[in-house]
């Protein structure tokens, strides 16, 4: 009888370790990473305790959220910045911050934007920082009043999950109201940006170089002045070095079959087989997609991205 009860108080005990471990409040996924590298303007620096009066031309963020059994998420947030040094992805003397502290998630109550936004905070901030989800893959930061922050021609808002899911197949989410943007007026808009090369390459059987590690691109979008439809537009990539210009007409696409709100601006709606598309996240802002329209994911460099022109 001895072994046989020297056998149940060990699973007993197996069994008490098991409860003991499930209400710990351990970890129970793996952290998310997501990378990516913005402006340094004013208000990005100010949140993130960066000197106004610090020369500052990118940021670039390794933010690493963690959720566990206790309901509490937590991240951790490393930045470095400083003046870009010339044809590089460097700094010519880099700066380093660290934050950690607590998020939530929670869907927007905000009439401009519509989605599910990341709130971010920490002792060490002034306030939270709020960023807007796009998918599993893509993050994009807020204004305080919750409108996308816009970029310029070398850096986007926008980060990127370091690792990301390959098989992703949420659609383009609709951010902003589509009459907003059905509504505009503007006669001619400019929008600029990089992104990453060798990807969008390969989809669009683009020639470049094995040592192509990004493009510059500007977008301009012209509408009739009395009907304020879409015209023509001309985009201009810099592959290599080597400017590219391409002209033709521009539509704009209101809902595809996976979401009837989404406002997609549709080069060349003619020739799809040859068409670039971008989400409108607002009017300010516009979004790469795929062939299926599925957004591109960056790195931590650049992202698919590109931001109007003041």
């Amino acid at each position: 009888m001895r072994p046989r009860k020297t056998l149940l108080s060990y699973l007993i005990l197996f069994a008490c370790t098991l409860v003991i471990i499930s209400c710990s409040g351990t970890t129970n996924s793996t952290p998310i990473v997501f990378v990516g590298s913005t402006p340094g303007d004013k208000l990005i620096k100010s949140q993130l305790t960066i000197p106004s009066d610090k020369e500052v031309d990118f940021i670039r963020w390794n933010l690493i959220l963690s959720e566990t059994t206790s309901n509490q998420n937590t991240f951790s947030l490393k930045i470095a910045f400083g003046v870009s040094q010339p044809n590089t992805l460097g700094f010519k003397m880099e700066e380093k911050l660290a934050f950690n502290g607590t998020y939530t998630i929670a869907p927007s109550k905000n009439k401009i934007l519509d989605g599910v936004i990341y709130h971010l905070k920490s002792n060490s901030l002034p306030s939270e920082i709020m960023m807007v989800k796009l998918n599993e893959n893509i993050l994009h930061l807020l204004t305080p009043q919750h409108g996308l922050m816009i970029g310029n021609g070398g850096w986007s808002y926008t980060l990127n999950r370091k690792e990301l899911i390959m098989d992703n197949a949420a659609v383009a989410p609709a951010l902003t109201s589509a009459s907003t943007l059905l509504s505009d007026t503007t006669r001619q808009v400019i929008y600029d940006g990089r992104t990453p090369c060798q990807d969008y390459a390969t989809e669009h059987q683009l020639k470049v170089t094995s040592s192509c590690f990004k493009l510059k691109w500007r977008l301009i979008l012209n509408r009739n002045p009395i009907t304020h439809e879409p015209t023509t537009y001309t985009i201009r990539k810099v592959v290599d070095n080597v400017p590219r210009d391409v002209s033709g007409n521009w539509a704009i696409i209101k809902g595809i079959d996976e979401n009837p709100d989404v406002i997609i601006y549709q080069l060349d709606p003619e020739y799809p087989e040859n068409s670039i598309c971008f989400l409108a996240g607002d009017e300010n802002v516009l979004f790469f997609l795929d062939k299926n329209f599925r957004l591109h994911a960056g790195n931590g460099d650049f992202s698919y991205t590109l931001n109007k022109r003041p």
